[in-house]
């Protein structure tokens, strides 16, 4: 399996308390893997995350598991319609938030080093204070003539 650099666009849209918040980064990064088996890792932009690394382990469209290497460091399990308790560490101090899938997508040309990446899930703190969120990816090889597929 190849490392290949990419160009990612990164949507994020998280509701709260009936409050809606959407980001868009767009940033570089790596890919490797098979259609049903991929890594994607970039890192961070956002001044609260510097230094961050944050890398996606997807397996088809039934597990994606986020792992952040900071001081912010944090592993998010996602596997569809399973909730799992997942560690948070902050400069602040270390907290389990529930995560729960309700959808993953993946379409990806693993040759061309191109696709899309979408979940939805909830997050939890205590089993309250719960988030509905949506990421949804595009990516494709960072050569300049390469479209999106």
């Amino acid at each position: 399996m190849k490392k290949r650099n990419i160009v990612l666009t990164i949507r994020d849209h998280h509701v709260q308390d009936g409050e809606s918040d959407s980001s868009e980064l767009i940033t570089t990064g790596t890919f490797e893997g098979t259609a049903n088996d991929y890594r994607i890792s970039y890192a961070e932009q956002d001044e609260a995350l510097k230094d961050c690394v944050t890398t996606l382990h997807v397996e088809g469209e039934e597990r994606v598991t986020m792992v952040r290497t900071c001081s912010s460091a944090a592993e998010l399990i996602l596997e569809t319609r399973k909730r799992h308790n997942c560690q948070y560490d902050t400069p602040y101090g270390s907290f389990i938030l529930g995560v729960y899938a309700k959808q993953i997508s993946s379409h990806i040309l693993p040759d061309q080093a191109c696709g899309a990446l979408a979940f939805r899930y909830t997050l939890d703190f205590n089993s309250a204070n719960s988030t509905e969120n949506e990421l949804n990816i595009l990516f494709k090889e960072a050569e300049p003539h390469v479209p999106y597929c």
